[in-house]
């Protein structure tokens, strides 16, 4: 007699990552000289969704804009901020004028 094996079920696809596992590393877009200026690795941005459907944008604790959120999927941030989530945007590097950060959810 042979028995059966588990199958496995799929259609080899990942499933998004639930809002609170979100976490993207990505380089500000048109960064603001100024306020780039001021930044230090490890500064946390707060990230501002400008209407139901974007822009996406990295501002100071003051609410200046340090410059703008472009990523391959934005709508699923854009769900999640939608639904009540916060995200922030750590600085991770600041090299002249591009400035690196790790965008990650910080509570609902």
């Amino acid at each position: 007699m042979s028995g059966s094996s588990g199958g496995s079920f799929g259609g080899g696809f990942a499933p998004e990552p639930t809002c609170e596992k979100i976490l993207i590393r990505t380089q500000l877009a048109s960064p603001v000289p100024d306020v780039i200026d001021d930044l230090r690795t490890g500064d946390v941005l707060d990230v501002v969704l400008g209407g139901p459907t974007g822009p996406l944008t990295a501002q100071t604790n003051d609410g200046d804009v340090a410059g703008a959120i472009l990523i391959s999927n934005p709508a699923s941030l854009i769900n999640c901020i939608n639904e009540g989530f916060e995200f922030k945007a750590k600085v991770m590097d600041i090299t002249g004028g591009d400035c690196q950060i790790s965008l990650y959810c910080s509570g609902r």
